[in-house]
């Protein structure tokens, strides 16, 4: 039996890269903090309500796409979203349906971007036979972004009725010149201020230590958790190529940054895609040949998990590499905890990462670096017009990359433009 005064919430993300999944394990840590009696219910929208086989192949494609860097396909994914909304129509209503009523849910919170008319309706026929007042608060995580039509289109589309039923919580966005906050919404989304709630972007609780925190000349320890032993070993050797010493526990790696290192953080999504991430590393090592740099750097590559060849494949290049620069410490790494990431932005210099919504805010609340943004148009960085270089980005992530430049001053780059960058900031 539920007690009254306790409230449910029901967070709904997804599984697909990441991002909303940690934008739904912070709201948790938000709701739990605020409300500690709180019964807090999260389903994930591709694996637990669009069903075994669809859902898994769903995430299965997007993940592969975003690994081999296959932008077209992330976007033919993301314009079938209409397409889901109408053919998994019945399976998405009886699912949210069912879990309304099985959890007294009080509270809808919706941090993806499928199937929002879906649940609206679900939303509508519960009220109603359990006389609730319970609407859908959409949480962006992709940021209000002019791109942002995956999120925009399906609450566009609404009724006037569904659209009672619907709340909007955001960061101020990103406007054109004598554009209005009511006249973005009223354009992009048919809704009108009172559905919008301007409210701090969930950040998990791990990057809130390092806020506002000012960077001072002192060593800063880093320590990575690696997924067996066999993956240590190949981290411990490929790092112990530089001159920075590298402690071994079992299976962490830790390793001292003293004040004049220039430490480098390469973190291209969950799910990155591995031919970038060993362009970048091979094109870092042939620029520490051939120039005379006096700085000790040291780069935190993000590799997937363990099962994903790139790690095994970057021992294998740098065991090749003749005259190899010992000033130059490489750290793979596998998934890591909120507190080791959040501590790598805090410490960086310099960071390459996607435009992904969960991405920036984590960098803006805690990272002081120069932020570059991944771009998989390989045309030179310099001469190459900034609409051609957004192409090779996925269209909603293109609009959050262009809130990074104009909010952030982050840059776009590219494996085959990195020495160029490297010579302006390592130089």
């Amino acid at each position: 039996m539920k007690n009254n005064s306790e409230n449910t919430y029901l967070i709904i993300t997804s599984s697909g890269g990441s991002g909303n999944l940690h934008g739904a394990k912070a709201q948790r840590q938000i709701l739990e903090k605020q409300d500690p009696n709180a019964k807090i219910i999260t389903k994930d929208f591709m694996l637990d309500w669009l069903g075994l086989i669809m859902g898994n192949f769903g995430v299965f494609a997007w993940n592969t796409a975003q690994k081999k860097g296959q932008i077209w396909i992330q976007e033919c994914l993301g314009n079938g979203q209409r397409l889901l909304n109408i053919l998994f129509w019945p399976k998405i209503f009886f699912a949210a349906l069912k879990d309304l009523l099985k959890y007294r849910v009080d509270h809808v919170i919706h941090m993806q971007a499928l199937g929002a008319p879906c649940i609206i309706k679900a939303i509508r026929v519960y009220n109603k036979l359990r006389k609730k007042n319970v609407v859908l608060k959409i949480v962006f995580i992709d940021l209000p972004a002019k791109r942002s039509f995956h999120y925009f289109d399906p609450i566009k589309r609404l009724s006037k009725n569904d659209k009672k039923y619907l709340v909007l919580s955001s960061i101020k966005p990103l406007l054109k010149e004598n554009q209005k906050d009511a006249d973005f919404w009223r354009e992009n989304c048919g809704i009108s201020m009172d559905r919008v709630f301007y409210d701090p972007y969930p950040v998990r609780q791990g990057f809130y230590e390092f806020e506002n925190k000012k960077r001072l000349r002192e060593d800063h320890e880093i320590k990575i958790i690696c997924t067996n032993a066999a993956e240590a070993n190949f981290i411990e050797s490929i790092a112990k190529k530089g001159s920075i010493e590298v402690k071994r526990d079992d299976v962490s790696i830790q390793i001292n940054l003293k004040p004049d290192v220039y430490l480098i953080t390469i973190i291209l999504g969950s799910k990155p895609c591995l031919k970038a991430i060993y362009k970048y590393i091979a094109n870092l090592i042939e620029f520490m040949k051939l120039h005379s740099i006096n700085k000790k750097i040291v780069v935190f590559p993000y590799c997937s998990v363990s099962k994903d060849p790139l790690i095994k494949k970057l021992y294998k290049m740098v065991a090749k590499v003749d005259n190899y620069p010992t000033n130059l410490t490489i750290v793979p790494m596998s998934f890591q905890s909120e507190d080791v990431v959040a501590s790598l932005y805090f410490r960086s210099d310099l960071t390459i990462t996607r435009s992904a919504g969960q991405t920036a805010m984590e960098l803006q609340t805690v990272s002081k670096a120069k932020f570059y943004v991944h771009t998989e148009c390989n045309l030179d960085i310099k001469t190459t017009s900034n609409k051609k270089l957004l192409k090779g980005i996925p269209v909603w992530e293109s609009g959050i990359a262009e809130f990074m430049q104009e909010k952030m001053k982050a840059k776009l780059i590219n494996p085959n433009s990195f020495i160029d960058f490297c010579k302006e900031e390592l130089g």
